[in-house]
């Protein structure tokens, strides 16, 4: 088994841990914001699951349908996660607002504190866990897993800090105020956990439409093909690149004019072994197609 599906795995043993401790500790103290909690850990889980099974898909080669490969699943999965979180930050927001106009919500206290430590710094361990190795790996489904315990690690230390200000309140004059910190932490919690999966939308959406990569992959493989133009003298050069998943896109037209100093198919194998070999350091999986032109209409 790869590190990304063990990973993977071990994320959805913790969503399935955190669904079934949140919904039953706000089910029991009667707090949204825990339940809320909860049901991110639930739909993570399901989402995790589904995660692994487009991972396993992936990579089952199967050139015959697929002659591109499947790397375009990445994306759309990540695109499917993104907005399914959006929609729940949406119709959580919704029915928080709802609670506040109707009389708010009396929570106990301190067993809402406790439960905000245990999940606070068990969710940290485990982003910082699965980020560092997505950045290893490079993958972008295990990128999206890690955004989704770190806004869960964001949430639950929100969570936390506001039950400790209703503890306060609770012994001053303002104690009725109490009854709205639960609703108005899922308000608050909804708006900043929103902009994590719009972002992540986006860029999948990106990715699917060959979007090109960002500028420093770009910039330096401009920088590559710029380096092999003048050492044979080539007329002029067209690269395009973009990103899907852990996957980079990249072509590359060289055109040809009566100074170039290329001439035999193996030189021109030669400059296609110099490229590959100058972006090494770009820790992706490369297409890489290498073309040669007489005429720049071939290459636009």
């Amino acid at each position: 088994m790869t590190l990304e599906k063990k990973l993977l795995k071990f994320s959805a043993f913790g969503g399935l841990f955190f669904a079934v401790l949140g919904l039953a500790w706000g089910i029991i103290i009667k707090s949204n914001m825990i339940m809320f909690d909860g049901l991110y850990a639930l739909i993570s889980l399901f989402l995790s699951m589904f995660a692994i099974w487009i991972t396993n898909y992936i990579e089952k080669s199967d050139l015959e349908n697929f002659p591109f490969g499947k790397v375009m699943f990445e994306p759309i999965t990540v695109a499917v996660k993104s907005i399914i979180l959006i929609l729940m930050c949406t119709i959580s927001f919704k029915d928080a607002v709802k609670e506040i106009l109707n009389g708010g919500n009396i929570v106990n206290t301190n067993l809402a504190l406790g439960y905000s430590i245990i999940s606070t710094i068990a969710c940290t361990l485990i982003y910082r866990l699965i980020s560092k190795k997505s950045t290893k790996l490079s993958s972008e489904i295990l990128k999206a897993e890690s955004s989704q315990w770190f806004m869960d690690s964001i949430l639950t230390a929100g969570v936390l800090v506001g039950y400790f200000i209703t503890m306060i309140l609770g012994a001053t004059s303002f104690s009725y105020y109490t009854r709205f910190v639960d609703p108005l932490m899922v308000v608050l919690i909804s708006v900043v956990f929103i902009r994590v999966p719009l972002m992540t939308l986006f860029k999948s959406f990106n990715e699917m439409v060959n979007g090109k990569a960002d500028d420093k992959i770009n910039d330096e493989i401009n920088t590559i093909v710029e380096d092999i133009k003048e050492e044979y003298n080539f007329q002029d050069s067209v690269t395009r690149v973009s990103k899907i998943g852990r996957e980079l896109r990249i072509e590359i037209d060289f055109v040809f004019n009566e100074k170039s100093t290329l001439t035999e198919l193996d030189e021109m194998d030669k400059v296609r072994e110099q490229v590959y070999a100058n972006m090494i350091d770009i820790k992706l999986k490369k297409w890489l197609n290498i073309n040669f032109t007489g005429d720049k209409k071939w290459a636009i």
